[in-house]
């Protein structure tokens, strides 16, 4: 049904600028059928809060600069998104970004995996891609072999130990397309400076915040050793900090590290324009 609706919707709003379908986007939140297309749904806005910090238009907006600068990086180095490209999006969480691509190749090009079911399910009753898939978080892509002209990461990598990096890179790498690209945000260092001078006992602040705050604060040798490593993980408590936590990355380690499989062109870190930074990585 999804792949038959999504035709007329990149038929209808194809031809619009990146800056008109954000407007579309905007609108759909209160107006689920526009010009006679359904348009994705959205999880609640307490889920979106809880994933991305925000909800509604503000997520929408902060999705849209990743958006354009992804799909810009594919322009600039010969990966033009068209019909019959295929995106993957790890880590699609209940799919913010990926509808942003319905104006730009078929439902049947979008692809989504994330270790989340209940995320996942959110994504699937949304419609916002053709081909979602659970993950386990050491596993494997579900794709035999190249498959992908763009795969992005948005806020995925700035969590993973390198071991759980490593096993990703591997699996990003063998599914992409010869000359394909990965797009990512990381942590740059100034993920320590943002922290720096915050009061841990805060009551205002932000859960995450005030853990971070505390961890880093306590802990003047995590920056030593993102000096000396070029990188450095902070487990979160439990469990789950075996596999899921903070990672700081430096230009250097990216470029040196994650040139095992790719030619790494851009590592861009302004905080004009992102929180985090990021990198834009060519499949060898």
């Amino acid at each position: 049904m999804w792949f038959k609706k999504e035709k007329t919707l990149r038929g209808q709003f194809g031809g619009l600028s990146d800056d008109q379908w954000l407007d579309v986007l905007i609108k759909s939140v209160e107006q689920p059928v526009i010009k006679g297309v359904r348009m994705p749904s959205f999880a609640a806005a307490e889920v979106q809060k809880e994933t991305v910090g925000a909800a509604n238009k503000d997520a929408l907006k902060a999705a849209h600069v990743f958006y354009v600068y992804a799909k810009a990086a594919c322009q600039r180095y010969g990966s033009v998104l068209q019909e019959g490209s295929q995106i993957l999006d790890f880590g699609v969480s209940w799919g913010r970004i990926c509808r942003f691509f319905l104006k730009d190749v078929d439902i049947s090009g979008i692809h989504g995996v994330d270790v989340n079911d209940r995320y996942l399910e959110m994504a699937r009753q949304s419609g916002c891609a053709g081909h979602l898939s659970l993950i386990e978080p050491l596993g494997r892509l579900p794709y035999d072999g190249p498959t992908f002209n763009l795969t992005y990461a948005y806020s995925v990598f700035t969590h993973l130990p390198e071991h759980v990096q490593d096993n990703w890179l591997d699996e990003i790498a063998r599914t992409l397309r010869p000359g394909g690209l990965l797009v990512a945000t990381v942590e740059p260092p100034r993920f320590f400076d943002f922290f720096a001078e915050m009061n841990p006992n805060d009551p205002s602040l932000h859960p995450w915040h005030a853990v971070m705050a505390r961890k880093t604060q306590a802990d003047p040798s995590l920056r030593t050793r993102l000096a000396s490593d070029g990188h450095v993980y902070i487990p979160w408590d439990g469990e789950v900090g075996e596999v899921y936590g903070d990672t700081v990355m430096t230009s250097n380690y990216v470029h040196e590290h994650w040139g095992r499989h790719f030619e790494v062109l851009e590592y861009l870190d302004d905080p004009k324009q992102f929180w985090q930074a990021v990198v834009v990585a060519r499949k060898r």
